[in-house]
C-alpha cells in the first residue's frame, strides 16, 4: 500500500508542524512547570521521578528532531521549563515515563505567557489541569464551539426556519466578535475573530471586510478560513487582479516565515485554479528555491507540479472505468455529453458525511442541467456501503466497492485527502478540482457550466 493512500485511510486528525528554518529568528518562548503524580493503584512508591514532558517534531531534512519543549520530573514529581517556538499555536505534549506513553496534552504556546500543569499517570486527559492566561481563555473558545455546533445541527436538521437562518448567522458571528474584542491580545481571540469573518461570507460581506481589517490591523495576518472567505469575496467583485493584491499585502503583514510561506501557496493554488498556469509555475519555482531545506514545503511543491501538469482546469479528465453498485458501466468516454461532479471519498469520513445533505441538494437542483454526480468509495466493503446507505437515500451512481485499483486511482488523481471532487464539464474537461472543506465554490463552478451551455 502506498504512502499516500495510508495517508488518506488515517482516520485521526493530524496536526502538522511545518516551519521553514529561520536562522535568525528569535524564538517566541513559553514557561512551563507543574506537578506529575502517580496513581498508587499503578506504584506504591510514592517516587514520582522521570516523568517526562516532550514536544519534538521532525526537523526538515528528516534526519534530526526540533525538541520545543522537554522536562523531567524530581521524585516528588515537579517538574519546570521553557518551551521555545516559532510561532503562537496548539502544540502537543507527550507524557511518557520508562518509554511508554501515558498521553499526549494540547497545550496553547504563546510568547510570554506562563503555564502550570498537573495531572496524574495513568490517566494523563482525565486528571489534566492547565492554568494560564492563553489556556484559560482557549476554554472559552472550546465552549463557544461546541454550542454553535449545536446551532449548526439544527440548521441542517431544518428545525431552524429558512427565513431565520440568517438573523442566527449574524448573532453568533456577533458572539464570537465579541470573544475576540475580549481577548484580542490571546490565540483564542485570533480564533474568535477568525470564525466572526469567514462565517459572515455570503450573509453581509460588508462586515465581514469590516472585521478583518481590524483584524489585520490587530493580528497581521488571518487563518486560511478567513483568507478563502475573503478571496472568494474579493475575486466574485473585483476579480483576480484584486485577490492577488490583496494577498500581496497579507503577505508584506506576515510575521513569520510560516505565514509568508501559506500566502504563497493560496497565491500559486489560486493562480491554477485560475488557469493561469505560466504564473503559477513561476511563483512555484521560486518557492522551491526559497524552500528548498523544508520537507513538507518540497511535498506540497511535488504535488502542485503534478497537478499543473495533469490537472490543470480545462485539461481532460483522467481516463477511468468503473463498475457502479446497480451493475452499470461508467468511464470518461461514455460520459461525454454530461457535466458531472466526481467524489473520492472514505464513507465514514466525519467531513464526508456532513457534506451528503448538502450534496443531495446540489444534485437536486442541477440535475435538471443534466448533472451526473458519482461518489467512489475507497477503502469500503459492502457491509460499510449498506451501512452508509441504510440511513441515507442513494440518489446518484456510486461505484462498487473492490471493483477498481485504489492505489491505482491515487496515483493518477494525486489525492492527498478526502474527500476530493473533480467538476467535469459536458467535453470532459476539468473545471475545478475540490479538496476536504473547499465545498462552497463547487456552486460556482456549476454555475460556470450552466453559462457555457446557455
Amino acid at each position: 500500500m502506498n504512502l499516500k493512500l495510508l495517508f488518506l485511510l488515517a482516520l485521526g486528525a493530524v496536526l502538522v508542524f511545518g516551519c521553514s528554518k529561520k536562522e535568525e529568528h528569535q524564538k517566541l518562548s513559553t514557561f512551563i512547570s507543574g506537578q506529575i503524580t502517580v496513581d498508587e493503584e499503578l506504584d506504591r512508591s510514592n517516587d514520582y521521578s522521570s516523568i517526562e514532558l516532550l514536544v519534538s517534531f521532525q526537523s526538515q531534512d528528516g534526519e534530526a528532531r526540533d525538541t520545543i519543549f522537554h522536562a523531567v520530573t524530581d521524585s516528588a514529581g515537579y517538574f519546570s521549563g521553557t518551551a521555545r517556538f516559532d510561532d503562537r499555536d496548539i502544540y502537543p505534549v507527550i507524557i511518557s515515563r520508562n518509554r511508554n506513553t501515558f498521553g499526549v496534552q494540547n497545550m496553547i504556546f504563546a510568547d510570554g505567557d506562563t503555564i502550570t500543569f498537573n495531572a496524574q499517570l495513568p490517566n494523563v486527559s482525565q486528571t489534566a489541569e492547565i492554568t494560564s492566561k492563553e489556556n484559560d481563555a482557549f476554554r472559552t473558545i472550546e465552549r463557544l464551539e461546541r454550542n454553535f455546533n449545536r446551532v449548526v445541527q439544527f440548521i441542517n436538521a431544518g428545525a431552524v426556519p429558512a427565513d431565520s437562518i440568517d438573523i442566527e448567522i449574524l448573532k453568533w458571528s456577533d458572539i464570537y466578535w465579541e470573544v475576540f474584542e475580549d481577548n484580542s491580545d490571546t490565540y483564542a481571540g485570533m480564533i474568535a475573530g477568525n470564525s466572526s469573518v469567514e462565517m459572515l461570507r455570503g450573509w453581509n460581506d460588508s462586515l465581514m471586510v469590516e472585521r478583518s481589517e481590524k483584524l489585520l490591523e490587530s493580528e497581521k495576518y488571518l487563518q486560511r478560513s478567513s483568507r478563502s472567505a475573503l478571496l472568494d469575496y474579493y475575486a466574485e467583485s473585483n476579480g483576480l487582479d484584486e485577490v492577488l493584491t490583496f494577498l500581496n499585502r497579507l503577505e508584506r503583514l506576515a510575521q513569520s516565515e510560516n505565514q509568508k510561506m501559506n500566502i504563497r501557496i493560496d497565491r500559486i493554488e489560486i493562480l491554477y485554479d485560475s488557469s493561469r498556469t505560466r504564473e503559477a509555475n513561476q511563483y512555484l519555482d521560486t518557492f522551491r528555491e526559497t524552500y528548498s531545506n523544508n520537507r513538507s514545503a518540497m511535498e506540497w511543491a511535488e504535488n502542485i507540479s503534478f497537478d499543473l501538469e495533469f490537472l490543470t482546469p480545462g485539461s481532460p479528465f483522467p481516463d477511468f472505468a468503473f463498475q457502479t453498485v446497480t451493475g452499470d458501466s461508467l468511464s470518461a468516454e461514455s460520459l461525454i455529453g454530461k457535466p458531472y461532479l466526481i467524489e473520492i471519498t472514505r464513507l465514514d469520513n466525519f467531513i464526508y458525511q456532513q457534506q451528503y445533505e448538502r450534496t443531495v441538494a446540489i444534485h437536486q437542483i442541477y440535475n435538471n442541467f443534466g448533472l451526473e454526480v458519482i461518489t467512489v468509495p475507497i477503502s469500503a466493503s459492502q457491509v460499510t456501503l449498506e451501512a452508509f446507505f441504510s440511513e441515507r437515500n442513494m440518489f446518484w451512481k456510486v461505484v462498487q466497492p473492490g471493483s477498481f485499483d485504489t492505489d491505482e486511482l491515487i496515483e493518477k488523481l494525486n489525492l492527498t485527502q478526502v474527500p476530493t471532487r473533480f467538476l467535469v464539464n459536458d467535453k470532459g474537461e476539468i473545471i475545478r478540482r475540490y479538496i476536504g472543506n473547499e465545498y462552497d465554490e463547487v456552486v460556482r463552478g456549476l454555475q460556470q457550466i450552466i453559462t457555457q451551455n446557455d
